[in-house]
């Protein structure tokens, strides 16, 4: 069934169907202000009624001349969406909206046409201009229709939204047969769970392990679950027996494949005994792909970290030109012709954390081109197939010193990349509240879907993220609240039933794609001081990885070689 809608700036021209009383716009003018609070100016703050985005904003609404005036600042809303009803026959689905500058200019609007699970039918972005129209062609029947907005540049005005059907423009194209749609599940791997690793020794003394941090978390607001205990015990994840436990649970519940954050500096690698003792030593690891993301940022002195101090940066994330070429020698000899290492097509996976400091590393995007080209030479000398290069793409830095590129559309293409992907939804969704909740930040992430399916030319390789709770790297004794990593807002109402929905929506979404790699990642595995992972804890126990088993666990087949 084609679910490939066309975009149309026009007017629809042929006959209008019949109005379904199910598929209908509300306070598409926004004069209903009920629920708003008035505030100074006639700025209306709240959410408008019938609509869903970000909450409690203070200029959400404008009414200067009272309702029959008002006009929405999507700014302030993020994501501003409505779910309008299901189509009860196939149609052609009209979207009609004005967009305004009143209050400055330069601005600009998106507008889509999504279905259910946010997956854009049509979209497109808008200048000011009073009769813009939008059409999603040939919508099949029984597709329940999302309407939505964003500002995608300065403070637009939004008003007067309408939705009307028409006949479908074409017949639905024929179901594909024999078509491929597994979908290969891997999930990050934060390698910080050991003792004995040489640099953690010097820096924090024999014994140390994030785990540290794990004990010492205290809850620091009212409802805030901490610490976290997890149900397997403060384990070492280098020793072979502890990693065979945690390759079979992932194996048993649907996972394909761990990413492991791998780090490597000038004077050599960082926790890579999680790997290289525990992983490869393990007598199951035939059961489970692994592959490396080059987490290739500063290492900071930020467990924990003292607010308002300087955060010390341990290891600079910028390497030389030679360190890079010893890199890419180390992974090509020592892992990348491992039975398990994961390839796509037949060639094996290398992720860039950070491609601004990956820039900084040659000068340019034309030397980091070419290193890039020198590292797929090496593979193939040594009898790889090539290489799959994938970049981490993201429009929000967490990390302190972390910077985006300016355009990284561009830099991906022009680095020659093969695909995109990323690390965690907040590195695209920002969290106005100390508690801002999941199904909020899952929405927002799946605009952020649609738009990299638009910007790249590369596919994209989506994410699902369980939870954010970076608090137990700040220091305890400190003031808790949003005033820099690692003492950021939270992500709540992440439970397994809602991480298990936000799977389900991945799946259908990349079903939907024409052909693949149908591939996605799940942040993380086992990243316990940022609130985000699948082992259990006492809490829930298995129930996140329940949750993958059910959406994700019957495979036909093998993750792709």
């Amino acid at each position: 069934m084609n679910r490939i809608a066309l975009l149309s700036l026009g007017v629809l021209s042929l006959a209008a169907l019949p109005a379904s009383p199910e598929l209908k716009v509300v306070n598409g003018d926004f004069s209903d202000l009920g629920g708003m609070t008035l505030g100074p100016d006639s700025w209306y703050a709240g959410r408008p009624k019938g609509w869903l985005g970000s909450e409690g904003s203070a200029y959400a609404v404008r009414a200067k001349a009272g309702p029959g005036s008002a006009v929405c600042n999507p700014s302030t809303l993020g994501l501003l969406r409505q779910k309008v009803g299901k189509l009860d026959k196939a149609a052609d689905v009209t979207l009609r909206f004005e967009v305004s500058q009143p209050w400055r200019p330069g601005v600009s609007l998106h507008a889509s046409i999504l279905d259910a699970d946010l997956l854009e039918l049509a979209g497109g972005t808008f200048e000011p201009g009073p009769a813009h129209s939008l059409t999603a062609r040939n919508v099949p029947a029984g597709t329940e229709i999302v309407i939505a907005f964003r500002a995608e540049r300065g403070v637009p005005g939004l008003d007067n939204v309408s939705l009307s059907l028409g006949e479908p423009s074409a017949r639905p194209a024929p179901a594909t047969t024999g078509r491929d749609e597994r979908i290969t599940v891997a999930c990050y791997y934060f390698g910080n769970y050991h003792p004995g690793d040489p640099r953690n020794v010097k820096a924090k003394g024999p014994g140390w392990s994030e785990w540290e941090l794990v004990k010492a978390a205290r809850p620091r607001f009212g409802g805030h679950r901490q610490p976290k205990v997890p149900l397997w015990g403060y384990s070492d994840e280098s020793d072979p027996k502890v990693m065979e436990q945690k390759i079979a649970a992932a194996a048993d519940h649907g996972i394909d494949a761990f990413i492991f954050d791998w780090y490597y500096y000038d004077d050599g690698p960082f926790l890579d005994r999680p790997i290289d003792r525990g992983f490869l030593k393990a007598g199951n690891n035939s059961r489970l792909k692994f592959a490396f993301m080059w987490a290739n940022h500063d290492w900071l002195e930020i467990h924990p970290y003292k607010r308002g101090t300087k955060a010390q940066v341990l290891y600079p994330g910028k390497v030389t030109p030679q360190t890079f070429d010893k890199i890419c020698d180390h992974v090509i000899a020592s892992y990348f012709k491992h039975p398990s290492y994961w390839r796509i097509e037949g060639r094996p996976y290398f992720s860039f954390y950070d491609l601004t400091t990956l820039l900084e590393s040659f000068g340019s995007v034309q030397a980091t081109r070419e290193a890039l080209d020198r590292f797929r030479a090496k593979a193939k000398a040594g009898g790889l197939d090539g290489l799959h290069l994938n970049a981490v793409v993201w429009g929000r830095a967490i990390l302190p010193r972390e910077r985006k590129p300016a355009d990284p559309a561009k830099l991906v293409k022009d680095l020659g990349f093969d695909s995109v992907t990323s690390y965690v939804w907040i590195h695209h969704v920002p969290l106005p509240r100390l508690e801002t909740d999941y199904q909020q930040v899952r929405d927002a992430y799946m605009s952020y879907w649609n738009q990299a399916d638009r910007t790249f030319s590369v596919p994209y390789f989506p994410n699902v993220t369980m939870g954010w709770d970076s608090s137990p790297r700040a220091c305890q004794e400190d003031e808790f609240g949003n005033f820099g990593y690692p003492f950021t807002n939270t992500i709540s109402g992440n439970t397994p039933e809602r991480f298990r929905q936000a799977l389900e929506m991945t799946r259908r979404r990349l079903l939907a794609r024409p052909a693949g790699p149908r591939v996605f990642n799940i942040n993380c595995w086992n990243e316990w001081t940022e609130g985000s992972y699948l082992e259990p804890d006492t809490v829930t126990g298995l129930k996140y990885l329940q949750a993958v088993r059910d959406v994700f666990g019957d495979k036909a087949a093998p993750p792709g070689r």
